[in-house]
């Protein structure tokens, strides 16, 4: 098989970015749905302690294998950082993101 090298742009099924979490930025990463208007994109924003992540994907596996993890949901990567967290892992809660904080307050702990 042979793989090639592929750019992906806005139109496309998968973006990446970089984000601003205050004075740093983040890994972002989209997989838009390809059931299209009114599914979920599955979105992952990558700091540098940990992650967070929306409902596709499991917040139980993160806490297995002890990732700091924050679950907030949104369609896309302005709505996971304005809207509030619905869970977490216990080492994302050690490292101080409590319940009520909006995905930026999270982000900003979790790229320290």
């Amino acid at each position: 098989m042979i793989i090639l090298p592929v750019f992906y742009k806005e139109k496309d099924m998968v973006i990446t970015d970089r984000i601003a979490i205050g004075s740093t930025a983040a890994g972002a990463v989209m997989v838009k749905s390809p059931g299209g208007e009114g599914h979920p994109n599955m979105i992952l924003i990558e700091c540098n302690k940990g992650y967070l992540m929306c409902g596709y994907l499991n917040l139980e596996a993160a806490e297995k294998f002890g990732d700091a993890a924050v679950l907030v949901g949104g369609a896309d990567f302005n709505e996971v950082l304005a809207n509030p967290i619905k869970g977490m892992t216990t080492a994302a809660r050690k490292l101080g993101i409590t319940d009520g904080m909006t995905g930026h307050e999270a982000a900003m702990i979790l790229n320290l």
